[in-house]
């Protein structure tokens, strides 16, 4: 221990030059317990963890900031607790000890406890060694450094920054060390959700508050993401995730040394990760929020999506023009048009009969195909009682948001309400006059099931695709003004992709080129409606009686803590007794929720809260405000929508795509990263996009393949499917108006089209095991580029390319009329996917330790039916054993299919993978895990009993198993996870063939493409005996001399085919059945190719 202190105290004295003086305010330490710990007579002080798994302070007001009043008085007391939660995670809470503030209450997003929990001896001693330790430097300054002890690294470091903890305003900063310590920004990543480089660029800000909004750079957008993780010159990785749903500004300083958070409320619930590696800081992340949710399998497939399929018919023509095309199929999805008027669980008659409709959904489950459609929160205002259920309950239940009357209100109808009265909160979305759900009201879950169960029982849908809700709104704040004669659903001739003035409509972009945003349905900035827009006093509210009551009367019967927060006096939380049992503190009750006093900078104006949504002054079940839960409106519709799919569909995973989320959102549900643009930004902006929300713990993640809004040219398309078959989901979807975009609609794109969605259809199968992995252990399902060496510098500023898990390289073309592309390739073999062959061989850094680039720089071919993708030496993926040329329509055909293993071998003829199957449902009983591990001359397959499904419902501890695994003997794999050995009762694993890449290759030049890429194979025929296959028991034997008691049976020479091709040294062995070779649970694969090699 001692020499872990000596290491923090030398990085201490290493802390750069600070200001004197801040802006913020200061606070100096008054107790703790226990007691800081001296490092030298007069500090720094360590905060002793190691004797308790909890620390607290109590910190005095040392100095007001510079500001004075203007955000708010700077409390006297403030409470501090450092919590050692597991060794590798600290957290970090600041409360103001006299009022108490919001908090994301656990109810809404859990924070799971760590697998590996600290525990303690009978001497109070810790049992394992912590990654960290917390220094504080100067009992008289808010100043204090959370340090890695290995190494001395300051993963959070606040020296002589200060602490703001105002009311509604909170200001916390943390020193970087890429820019303070090496001369060059910090190496920053994550925080959204918006539009910029993966790695974040110095000087920016990042803005926090859901809204709806086109994806232009530079401003905030549909979900909020706390979450940052900076990987230091060393290329150890940490990652901060701040849990507040509060708006924020999160400042990256000009030079990239330090950041700054700018909160409009609640409190500092501060988690800091420790790493060390990339992969470890997201799993320890997700191990806090949840891991994400398994998909059903078909949602990995092709989908297709308009809106402006605007009948039944349409919708049959495109299916057939699929099957015609001979193009892959697996959902097809509907946007608003099947809506009566855009009103929620309504089918157009007309347009979209529903036994018809329901006819049709039958039989594409017939051909194994699927069908998603739409779903917003907004409910349609409907006065005339009897027309629309979901109106009429929720009004008689009081199920919507409130607000509350601030003066006289007459409606059309004469109705009068009074200041304090509550109404419903009323918007304008789609529809017209829309209310909106309280997801904090306890009977809202049992409304939003019943009516999903109904619209879903009238047409069997397999997946909900729930928009706009951030929750959006055409106008600003309340709309109860709008006059009847204004109240109608959006048309067609609303929605225009008009061009843009150069003020507001355009974002330019690098290069100096600019991007034209579309314009929705009062999608114009708020500067463009201030000129355009004549403001209405509120003078009228909703003209029915029965909306709303007097405030006691609706606040008595369905506000439990209505007592309590009168004596608060205000818009607040309910009361709670504070950590001592004394009283309960005064809750904090917000002076201006609609104007607070800092304004962050939403949609890169500081425009009003209220901007395009609901008002921030809004009312919530229990008196939550908008202004404080607004971040989290999507995310719990999401939680919503998947427990209503669980009732209809017990056994079944389902499916929900969201466009709003927060921390934990990818427990239950799926993302795509909402309206981009048909150009060759926003297919690059895409990269990034899906990239960060691997980070952020949902793993399935695409753009919209073709861009939603303009119209995109057929080279755009050809590119974009090719960059889109490696999205984690990959949907063409295309907006009114626009030329059809169909994967079909030319025949370059057609041919293009079909060869890369099937290349991804044969690689589900390690799809589906990277999900499963994401689901199990928190791994990212796609990763930047610098995931295989965080040292390199050249890597960390990559943002073209990306790693479909960590084997295969994508590297797309991003700009038209390119027919090269020059892609960084880190260290390692790297062979072309399409071919086979090795194209490119990259030495290995010599020394571990060593700093700097090792990656280089090739230039490879890419016409425009091609792009570069490689497979990384080392690697082993399970693909689907379908013969070629076979038309697979459905990811059915891929899942009945045997399988295909690809060996990459490494410089020393090495590789691992695995394979994970299962029956496809919820529970997934029978989930099979399969090993692959290759040396020189021999791969070996065992099956293994995979780890139990998390039902987020349920949420197990991690680390718990199913019953049925738990009979069996366990085993550590590399990732950390115990899974139990084989058994006979598992799924079987049939295996297709065999093909080695790299086998008895001779040396090659490193870095040299091989001159024989793109040769003609020379194939030769070798004896089958020289390659012994053998099914033998899974489980090892004790001792080498029972070695000859595992074969259970070899695999007659006869039913083998073995192929060699010299010109890409590469080894292929089929098994000649149809269905391929079936190795049970208990059984164990062995190919061994050694004698083959010498002949």
């Amino acid at each position: 221990m001692a020499t872990s202190r000596s290491t923090g105290a030398r990085a201490l004295a290493t802390a750069a030059a600070t200001p004197s003086s801040p802006p913020t305010a200061d606070y100096k330490v008054l107790s703790s317990n226990p007691s800081l710990q001296p490092e030298q007579d007069s500090g720094p002080w360590r905060v002793p963890l190691d004797q308790s798994d909890q620390v607290r302070l109590q910190l005095g007001l040392a100095r007001e900031a510079k500001h004075g009043s203007a955000y708010g008085p700077d409390p006297k007391l403030l409470d501090m607790r450092f919590k050692a939660q597991s060794p590798s995670r600290l957290l970090l809470e600041i409360e103001n000890a006299h009022r108490r503030a919001w908090k994301v209450p656990e109810s809404i997003v859990p924070r799971f406890p760590p697998k590996q929990a600290l525990n303690r001896n009978q001497s109070g001693q810790l049992e394992q060694a912590l990654d960290y330790e917390v220094v504080w430097n100067d009992r008289g300054s808010f100043a204090f450094t959370v340090v890695r002890k290995a190494t001395g690294e300051k993963l959070f470091d606040t020296s002589s920054l200060g602490l703001t903890m105002s009311d509604q305003y909170l200001e916390l900063s943390t020193r970087l060390v890429g820019g303070s310590t090496h001369g060059q920004a910090a190496n920053l990543f994550g925080l959204g959700e918006n539009v910029g480089p993966l790695r974040h660029k110095t000087g920016t800000t990042t803005t926090l508050w859901a809204r709806d909004s086109p994806c232009k750079p530079n401003i905030n957008l549909y979900g909020s993401h706390p979450f940052y993780m900076e990987i230091l010159p060393s290329g150890a990785a940490h990652g901060v995730l701040l849990m507040s749903s509060n708006g924020m500004d999160i400042i990256l300083s000009p030079k990239g040394d330090q950041l700054t958070y700018k909160v409009i409320g609640g409190t500092i619930e501060l988690y800091i990760f420790t790493g060390p590696t990339p992969q470890q800081v997201i799993q320890q992340y997700t191990e806090l929020i949840g891991r994400p949710c398994m998909i059903p399998y078909y949602a990995q497939g092709f989908h297709i999506c308009r809106w402006g399929y605007n009948t039944l018919d349409k919708v049959k023509t495109i299916v057939s023009n699929f099957e015609k095309n001979l193009v892959p199929l697996e959902a097809m999805w509907i946007d608003i048009d099947y809506m009566k008027d855009y009103k929620c669980f309504t089918f157009d008659e007309e347009r979209f009969p529903i036994k018809q409709l329901a006819e049709y959904v039958d039989e594409l489950h017939s051909q194994d195909q699927h069908m998603v459609m739409i779903l917003d929160p907004g409910i349609k205002v409907q006065y005339q009682r009897g027309l629309y259920e979901p109106y009429d309950e929720g009004v008689d239940k009081n199920l919507f948001i409130k607000r509350r009357v601030t003066k006289l209100e007459e409606t059309e109808d004469g109705t009068k309400y009074h200041d304090g009265d509550l109404v419903d909160f009323v918007g304008k979305v789609w529809p017209g006059k829309t209310t909106f759900p309280d997801w904090f009201h306890p009977e809202a879950q049992a409304y939003w099931t019943k009516h999903i169960g109904q619209w879903c029982r009238q047409v069997p849908l397999d997946g909900i695709w729930i928009d706009m809700n951030e929750a959006a709104s055409f106008h600003d704040g309340d709309c109860s003004h709008i006059e009847s004669s204004e109240d109608r659903p959006v048309r067609v001739s609303d929605f225009a992709l008009a061009e843009a003035d150069d003020e507001e409509g355009e974002a330019v972009v690098e290069g100096g080129g600019k991007v034209q945003q579309p314009q929705h349905a009062g999608s114009r900035t708020k500067k463009q409606q201030d000129k355009e827009t004549v403001v209405r006093p509120l003078e009228s509210a909703q003209p029915k009686e029965t909306i709303a009551m007097h405030e006691h009367q609706y606040e008595e019967k369905h506000d439990p803590h209505y007592l309590e927060r009168q004596q608060s006096g205000g818009e607040s939380l309910p009361m709670h007794r504070n950590h001592e049992g004394q009283e309960p503190r005064p809750n904090v009750v917000y002076a201006n929720a609609k104007q607070p006093p800092y304004r962050i900078n939403n949609n890169n104006e500081h425009a009003d809260l209220e901007y395009r949504t609901i008002s921030p002054d809004a009312l919530h079940h229990g008196g939550v405000t908008e202004y404080d839960a607004h971040n989290l409106y999507g995310h719990m519709e999401g939680i919503a929508t998947y427990k209503a799919i669980r009732e209809l569909q017990p056994t079944r995973k389902p499916f929900v795509l969201s466009r709003s989320t927060f921390p934990g959102s990818g427990r239950f549900v799926c993302k795509w990263n909402g309206d981009n643009w048909s150009t060759e930004y926003d297919m690059k902006q895409s990269i990034p996009g899906l990239l960060n929300f691997q980070f952020f713990g949902i793993s399935m993640i695409g753009a919209d393949i073709g861009g939603f809004g303009d119209t995109a040219s057929e080279e755009l398309l050809i590119r974009w499917h090719q960059l889109g078959s490696f999205y984690p989901f990959m949907r063409n979807h295309n907006c009114l108006n626009n030329p059809p975009q169909e994967p079909y609609v030319t025949k370059d794109l057609l041919e293009v089209s079909q060869n890369y969605i099937e290349m991804r259809y044969r690689l589900l199968p390690y799809w589906y095991t990277l999900f499963y992995r994401a689901h199990q252990d928190g791994r990212m399902v796609c990763s930047p580029v610098w995931i295989l060496d965080p040292r390199d510098e050249n890597l960390l500023v990559n943002d073209t390319q990306f790693l479909v898990g960590e084997s295969i390289l994508v590297s797309p073309v991003l700009k038209l009329k390119q027919k090269t592309v020059k892609a960084r390739f880190p260290a390692g073999r790297w062979y072309n996917l399409h071919t086979g062959a090795l194209e490119v061989l990259v030495p290995r850094r010599t020394d571990d330790t060593a700093q700097g680039s090792v990656s280089q720089v090739y230039e490879m071919d890419a016409p425009l039916k091609k792009i570069p993708v490689h497979v990384c030496g080392g690697n082993i993926l399970p693909r689907a054993g379908i013969p070629a040329g076979e038309f697979i329509r459905t990811t059915t055909q891929v899942r009945k299919a045997p399988l295909e293993v690809l060996v990459a071998l490494d410089e020393t003829e090495c590789a691992r993978g695995e394979y994970y199957h299962d029956d496809d449902s919820l529970q997934a009983a029978d989930g099979t895990l399969v090993k692959f591990e290759a040396r020189p001359g021999m791969l070996t397959m065992t099956s293994l009993a995979a780890e139990a499904l998390v039902d987020p419902l349920k949420a197990p501890p991690r680390g718990a198993r199913s019953s049925a695994s738990a009979v069996a003997a366990s085993t550590e794999d590399d990732s950390g996870l115990c899974v139990p050995q084989g058994r006979s009762d598992l799924r079987p694993t049939f295996v297709q063939s065999v093909v080695v890449w790299g086998v008895g290759m001779d040396p090659v030049v490193a870095g040299k493409v091989p001159k024989n890429q793109g040769a003609a194979a020379s194939s030769s025929q070798v004896e089958a005996h020289q390659v012994r296959v053998s099914i033998v028991s899974a489980v090892p034997p004790e001792t080498e001399t029972l070695q000859h008691q595992r074969e259970l049976s070899a695999v007659p020479a006869e039913d083998l085919a073995v192929e060699w091709d010299a010109s890409r040294a590469q080894l292929v062995v089929r098994f000649k059945a149809p269905e391929g070779l079936k190795i049970r649970g208990d059984q164990a694969l062995e190919i061994d190719w050694t004698e083959a090699l010498v002949a």
